[in-house]
Protein backbone atom coordinates (compact mmCIF):
# COMPACT_ATOMS: atom_id res chain seq x y z
CA UNK A 1 0.00 0.00 0.00
CA UNK A 2 1.22 3.52 -0.66
CA UNK A 3 1.93 5.80 1.81
CA UNK A 4 0.03 9.15 1.08
CA UNK A 5 0.94 12.30 2.79
CA UNK A 6 -1.18 15.15 2.31
CA UNK A 7 -1.14 19.19 3.11
CA UNK A 8 -3.10 21.68 2.20
CA UNK A 9 -1.45 22.25 -1.33
CA UNK A 10 0.16 19.22 -1.82
CA UNK A 11 -0.32 15.06 -1.98
CA UNK A 12 2.35 12.85 -1.95
CA UNK A 13 2.38 9.15 -2.80
CA UNK A 14 5.39 7.01 -1.94
CA UNK A 15 6.19 3.35 -2.34
CA UNK A 16 9.64 1.63 -1.44
CA UNK A 17 10.65 -1.47 -1.30
CA UNK A 18 13.14 -2.14 1.75
CA UNK A 19 16.57 -3.60 1.11
CA UNK A 20 15.97 -5.92 3.27
CA UNK A 21 13.17 -7.60 1.40
CA UNK A 22 15.31 -6.46 -1.92
CA UNK A 23 18.01 -9.11 -0.34
CA UNK A 24 15.60 -11.86 0.90
CA UNK A 25 14.06 -12.28 -2.22
CA UNK A 26 17.86 -12.53 -4.11
CA UNK A 27 18.43 -15.32 -1.69
CA UNK A 28 15.60 -16.99 -1.75
CA UNK A 29 15.77 -16.84 -5.54
CA UNK A 30 19.17 -17.90 -5.69
CA UNK A 31 18.91 -21.21 -3.32
CA UNK A 32 17.11 -22.93 -6.06
CA UNK A 33 18.66 -21.46 -9.10
CA UNK A 34 21.94 -23.37 -7.82
CA UNK A 35 21.06 -25.62 -5.46
CA UNK A 36 18.50 -27.64 -7.91
CA UNK A 37 20.85 -28.18 -10.37
CA UNK A 38 23.60 -29.33 -8.72
CA UNK A 39 21.92 -31.86 -6.55
CA UNK A 40 19.73 -33.47 -9.61
CA UNK A 41 22.36 -32.92 -12.36
CA UNK A 42 26.01 -32.27 -11.02
CA UNK A 43 25.98 -34.47 -7.62
CA UNK A 44 24.33 -37.48 -9.27
CA UNK A 45 27.25 -38.01 -11.58
CA UNK A 46 25.10 -38.70 -14.77
CA UNK A 47 27.00 -40.87 -17.64
CA UNK A 48 25.72 -39.47 -20.84
CA UNK A 49 21.64 -38.59 -21.66
CA UNK A 50 18.89 -41.30 -20.88
CA UNK A 51 15.28 -41.16 -20.10
CA UNK A 52 15.73 -40.67 -16.66
CA UNK A 53 17.16 -37.94 -17.15
CA UNK A 54 14.44 -36.04 -18.48
CA UNK A 55 12.44 -35.64 -14.89
CA UNK A 56 15.84 -33.96 -13.41
CA UNK A 57 16.22 -31.55 -16.07
CA UNK A 58 12.75 -30.38 -16.17
CA UNK A 59 12.52 -29.87 -12.37
CA UNK A 60 15.85 -28.25 -12.81
CA UNK A 61 14.88 -25.56 -15.29
CA UNK A 62 11.83 -24.89 -13.20
CA UNK A 63 13.59 -24.37 -9.91
CA UNK A 64 15.89 -21.93 -12.36
CA UNK A 65 12.74 -19.89 -13.56
CA UNK A 66 10.92 -19.62 -10.24
CA UNK A 67 14.26 -18.48 -8.89
CA UNK A 68 15.04 -16.23 -11.27
CA UNK A 69 11.23 -14.61 -10.91
CA UNK A 70 12.52 -14.27 -7.10
CA UNK A 71 15.78 -12.52 -8.06
CA UNK A 72 14.17 -10.20 -10.62
CA UNK A 73 11.90 -9.08 -7.85
CA UNK A 74 14.26 -8.42 -5.65
CA UNK A 75 16.57 -6.68 -8.04
CA UNK A 76 14.14 -4.72 -9.92
CA UNK A 77 11.10 -4.00 -7.70
CA UNK A 78 10.54 0.00 -7.89
CA UNK A 79 10.62 2.36 -5.01
CA UNK A 80 8.30 5.62 -6.58
CA UNK A 81 6.92 8.32 -5.43
CA UNK A 82 4.18 10.93 -7.18
CA UNK A 83 4.25 14.49 -5.90
CA UNK A 84 1.05 16.45 -6.48
CA UNK A 85 1.76 19.88 -6.66
CA UNK A 86 -1.39 22.88 -6.07
CA UNK A 87 0.72 26.03 -6.36
CA UNK A 88 2.48 25.23 -9.32
CA UNK A 89 -0.29 22.88 -11.07
CA UNK A 90 2.76 20.22 -11.32
CA UNK A 91 3.29 16.46 -11.13
CA UNK A 92 6.41 15.07 -9.84
CA UNK A 93 7.17 11.06 -10.66
CA UNK A 94 10.60 10.06 -9.94
CA UNK A 95 11.40 6.07 -9.45
CA UNK A 96 14.51 3.99 -8.93
CA UNK A 97 14.99 -0.18 -8.64
CA UNK A 98 18.26 -1.53 -7.71
CA UNK A 99 19.35 -1.53 -10.83
CA UNK A 100 17.71 1.71 -12.53
CA UNK A 101 19.03 5.15 -10.89
CA UNK A 102 17.19 7.60 -9.89
CA UNK A 103 14.69 8.99 -12.79
CA UNK A 104 12.62 11.87 -12.68
CA UNK A 105 9.85 13.32 -15.01
CA UNK A 106 7.64 16.21 -14.69
CA UNK A 107 4.27 16.59 -15.88
CA UNK A 108 1.52 19.61 -16.03
CA UNK A 109 -2.00 18.92 -14.01
CA UNK A 110 -2.80 19.83 -17.94
CA UNK A 111 -1.00 17.28 -19.35
CA UNK A 112 -3.52 14.72 -17.66
CA UNK A 113 -5.79 12.88 -19.85
CA UNK A 114 -7.44 10.56 -17.87
CA UNK A 115 -7.39 9.45 -13.50
CA UNK A 116 -8.83 6.10 -12.78
CA UNK A 117 -8.98 3.51 -10.47
CA UNK A 118 -7.89 -0.20 -11.49
CA UNK A 119 -9.47 -3.10 -9.98
CA UNK A 120 -6.78 -6.08 -9.48
CA UNK A 121 -8.83 -9.57 -9.12
CA UNK A 122 -6.46 -12.03 -7.46
CA UNK A 123 -7.63 -16.19 -7.12
CA UNK A 124 -6.48 -16.21 -3.70
CA UNK A 125 -7.49 -12.91 -2.07
CA UNK A 126 -9.44 -9.97 -2.10
CA UNK A 127 -9.22 -7.54 -4.52
CA UNK A 128 -6.87 -4.64 -4.38
CA UNK A 129 -7.19 -1.40 -5.83
CA UNK A 130 -4.64 1.25 -7.57
CA UNK A 131 -4.81 4.70 -9.01
CA UNK A 132 -3.49 4.85 -12.77
CA UNK A 133 -2.70 8.41 -14.35
CA UNK A 134 -2.89 8.73 -18.52
CA UNK A 135 -1.56 11.29 -19.74
CA UNK A 136 -1.90 12.83 -22.85
CA UNK A 137 1.29 11.23 -24.21
CA UNK A 138 0.46 8.18 -23.61
CA UNK A 139 2.48 7.42 -20.80
CA UNK A 140 0.86 6.00 -17.96
CA UNK A 141 1.70 6.39 -14.10
CA UNK A 142 0.40 3.39 -11.12
CA UNK A 143 0.52 3.50 -7.83
CA UNK A 144 0.70 0.11 -5.74
CA UNK A 145 -2.42 -1.51 -4.29
CA UNK A 146 -4.61 -0.33 -2.03
CA UNK A 147 -6.75 -2.65 0.17
CA UNK A 148 -10.34 -0.93 -0.18
CA UNK A 149 -11.87 0.44 -2.93
CA UNK A 150 -12.74 3.38 -0.42
CA UNK A 151 -9.26 3.84 0.31
CA UNK A 152 -8.27 4.48 -3.68
CA UNK A 153 -11.40 6.49 -4.26
CA UNK A 154 -10.96 8.78 -1.42
CA UNK A 155 -7.29 9.10 -2.64
CA UNK A 156 -8.53 9.65 -6.20
CA UNK A 157 -10.94 12.33 -5.15
CA UNK A 158 -8.61 14.14 -3.26
CA UNK A 159 -6.04 14.19 -6.34
CA UNK A 160 -8.61 15.09 -8.34
CA UNK A 161 -10.06 17.87 -6.40
CA UNK A 162 -6.23 19.21 -6.04
CA UNK A 163 -5.92 18.99 -9.55
CA UNK A 164 -9.31 21.36 -10.44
Amino acid sequence: MPKVQETNDEIIFTENMSNGIRIFLTVVGLIPMFLAPYELLIRPSWNGFNLYLILPILISVGAILVGGLFVAAGILGLNQTIIFLAKSKTIYYSYESALIHLRRKTYKFSDIAKSSINTHDWTDGPSTYSLQFIFKDGKKIETSSFKTKNEAEQSLNKVENLIR
